[in-house]
């Protein structure tokens, strides 16, 4: 059997990288969202942060008012490029996470994880407008994540209970 072939045929067929390491989606803004595909599997560098490769690719809301009809399209402008290949790094111990389009993070912009100040401190940055760092570093580091999926848990949970508070109060007494 010519060598190639039994190659070809030995080698497995799926050779997809998982999706399992990413944020699939997440927001960036009113009417914003980047998707997020994972293209390499996460591997651990010298220095003990974790990095892995991506494909972003960020989308915007454009609604016809006259119409009342919205399409998504390709971000540009002040969104950044509509797809950019870029490489995600996350520091487990030091609750760090990074996006760089360098593998060697030379250019990284690093992020805590918690809030470190103020009212907020010591919570998750699972925002939109903090660009969600948490949840991108949770799913590269889920051990250590654990208290802070916890806390967000709560937070929806406490959120929920005040909605229907809110509700209850504005319900006139019949």
């Amino acid at each position: 059997m010519n060598p190639l072939l039994f190659l070809l045929l030995t080698t497995p067929q799926d050779l997809t990288v998982p999706q399992e390491h990413v944020l699939p989606v997440f927001g960036c803004g009113t009417g914003c969202r980047v998707e997020t595909e994972q293209l390499s599997r996460p591997e651990r560098m010298p220095d003990g942060w974790i990095r892995l490769k991506v494909r972003r690719r960020t989308w915007i809301q454009n609604c016809n008012w006259e119409t009342k009809k919205c399409v998504d399209e390709p971000a540009s402008g002040r969104a950044g490029p509509p797809v950019a290949d870029v490489w995600l790094f996350a520091d487990c111990k030091g609750e760090q996470f990074a996006s760089s389009s360098r593998p060697d993070r030379t250019d990284a912009w690093m992020q805590d994880v918690y809030w470190r100040e103020g009212d907020a401190a010591g919570e998750p940055k699972f925002q939109t407008v903090a660009g969600n760092p948490f949840m991108q570093w949770a799913k590269l580091c889920p051990a250590e994540a654990i208290e802070g999926i916890k806390f967000i848990d709560g937070f929806w949970e406490r959120f929920r209970q005040e909605l229907q508070k809110l509700r209850r109060d504005a319900t006139p007494d019949l």
